[in-house]
């Protein structure tokens, strides 16, 4: 297991070390291709109607600032990672610790955000607890096995073409790359917010590839619906579904199941108010 690069974001409400120590941990775990700062805006709503919680931003495994982290690249590690991660960043020796009534008896963060990817990783990360988390949500997040449904597979697939091996003039250059290989404007835009200067120059995708791969194929070959049913037998689970995404299916038979009809698969870009609506509104029992 690896401890993650990882950003905390909070309300301005806190004064003080003392009480951002208090304040609830919520952890966001990011989509395959993604990074912790994709919820930033998501996060700050959060903290602004839930100021006594605070949310931890993580880049999964692969992704973001990890690009280096070694092997083997499944969602059971990814997992581990989380667990690592939560412990370092709430612990004693973090730069700003947070109390013991911030977690779970046992240090396990009190909520879980996971979207897409993230959700099953956020899932495994709560089946594998001596207390699960009180909610982890799943945000167009299949629990169960998965052909690639909704065009993750076919974005990797060109992701990957691009990116291997290549330096952009600029990360403008880099868009256009991914646009000529058939991707929407929008979603190359928001990959080239990866991209970082290479040592020669240019700009260059900051992801490891290999690994992003091998983290996108174990999350379609993981089977992890018997533990959302157990989670959701004890009242610990929340799914949202996108209603013009083709990501999750309609029948898993999950008692807390909320579609978005006219969200597509980005839920926090959007529907960010419906979103919230229901993680904290319709379930704001979780958060006192």
């Amino acid at each position: 297991m690896s401890v993650l690069a990882h950003k905390w974001v909070s309300s301005g409400a806190l004064k003080g070390q003392a009480a951002f120590a208090k304040a609830r941990v919520v952890v966001s775990l990011h989509g395959i291709m993604g990074q912790g700062r994709n919820w930033m805006t998501a996060a700050r709503q959060l903290v602004k109607r839930q100021p006594d919680h605070k949310v931890l931003l993580i880049d999964l495994r692969g992704h973001g600032a990890n690009a280096t982290i070694a092997g083997p690249h499944t969602v059971a590690a990814a997992a581990r990672d989380v667990a690592a991660t939560v412990a370092h960043a709430c612990g004693p020796d973090a730069p700003t610790p947070s109390e013991p009534t911030a977690l779970l008896a046992d240090g396990t963060a009190p909520l879980v955000l996971g979207h897409s990817f993230g959700g099953k990783v956020g899932l495994a990360y709560a089946a594998a607890r001596v207390e699960p988390p009180i909610r982890t949500w799943l945000f167009d997040s299949n629990p169960t096995i998965t052909t690639g449904a909704g065009g993750v597979g076919e974005v990797l697939a060109i992701l990957e073409d691009a990116a291997r091996d290549q330096v952009y003039s600029t990360t403008k250059a880099a868009v256009a790359a991914l646009v000529e290989r058939g991707l929407q404007p929008a979603t190359a835009q928001w990959l080239a917010m990866t991209t970082e200067k290479a040592d020669d120059g240019g700009v260059r995708f900051s992801y490891d590839l290999d690994a992003v791969r091998a983290l996108y194929d174990d999350h379609c070959q993981t089977d992890l619906l018997p533990e959302a049913r157990a989670l959701d037998d004890a009242d610990r689970l929340g799914l949202v579904i996108a209603g013009k995404a083709d990501v999750v299916p309609r029948d898993l038979g999950l008692k807390h199941t909320y579609v978005l009809a006219e969200s597509g698969h980005n839920v926090h870009v959007d529907a960010l108010p419906e979103l919230l609506e229901v993680v904290v509104g319709t379930h704001g029992a979780d958060w006192v």
